[in-house]
């Protein structure tokens, strides 16, 4: 275990050194440069993880400070906040790296087109989707592992019930509200509900998970997908939703650049 734990950042530190050259190639993935993609989505999070597990071995194993389960989580979540500071100063990086890359290449290159690229699509359908992901994860861990809720009652269930319905719409309410008008992008994110509502229904007809609130991060989210679906495919067809929205929108919203070249 120790060894391994040396040699992962040895590892990966060696391995970022050697790429660092290669990054005036003109190679990318997802419109950002290749080995600033490598450094912000590979090492970094290597780097994170490696970190967290060195901290949790030093603490379990081989410092004798006694800890309580809270006090290990007070000190992960420090550690954990700090950690993404830094990844968010990575990410400015590498992406202001890709701007002056692209400049280096073709001095009359659009660096507005390619950063509101970032801004109106590609950041809005990682982080949307990424919570979408997390929901469907923590639901499935619910699955696994039910909740220790003992003489809990019918009411607070359908409270919960309730509360994911309401979260749901909330949540459909914020990606409309994001929408930039761009490549079908509300198209897309009708499909990730769907897809996260047909997974529900799924593993409801394999596990049959009892109505309770030892299924209570599952139900949350399963009811939570179901009103997102139903006011997805409702809302934008009337002007009294679009009215609330455009209430919540701030000034100048939807003056914003084409980036698919005349596709909505």
């Amino acid at each position: 275990m120790k060894v391994f734990l040396l040699l992962i950042p040895i590892i990966t530190t060696l391995f970022g050194l050697a790429i660092y050259k290669f990054q005036d190639r003109n190679k990318e993935i997802f419109r950002l440069d290749l080995i600033q993609f490598v450094y912000l989505f590979v090492i970094a999070p290597i780097f994170f993880v490696w970190a967290k597990t060195f901290l949790f071995f030093l603490l379990r194993r081989e410092l004798d400070f006694n800890l309580s389960v809270t006090d290990l989580f007070v000190i992960d979540t420090i550690f954990s906040v700090l950690s993404f500071v830094i990844i968010s100063v990575i990410a400015i990086h590498s992406l202001t790296k890709t701007f002056r890359l692209k400049r280096d290449r073709d001095p009359s290159f659009d660096l507005f087109h390619l950063s509101e690229y970032f801004h109106l699509w590609w950041t809005h359908i990682i982080m949307w989707g990424g919570v979408m992901v997390i929901g469907i994860f923590m639901s499935t861990i619910n699955i696994l592992i039910p909740f220790g809720v003992a003489n809990a009652s019918k009411v607070q269930f359908y409270l919960l019930l309730l509360a994911g319905l309401i979260s749901g719409v909330s949540f459909f309410f914020a990606i409309w509200m994001s929408d930039a008008q761009q490549n079908n992008y509300m198209k897309l994110m009708k499909l990730f509900f769907a897809g996260g509502f047909i997974f529900h229904v799924i593993i409801y007809f394999l596990v049959e998970p009892k109505f309770s609130l030892n299924y209570g991060g599952y139900w949350f989210v399963f009811a939570a997908f179901t009103s997102a679906v139903l006011v997805g495919s409702v809302f934008e067809r009337y002007e009294r939703p679009r009215r609330f929205r455009d209430k919540l929108l701030h000034v100048n919203w939807g003056n914003n650049i084409n980036l698919f070249g005349g596709k909505k």
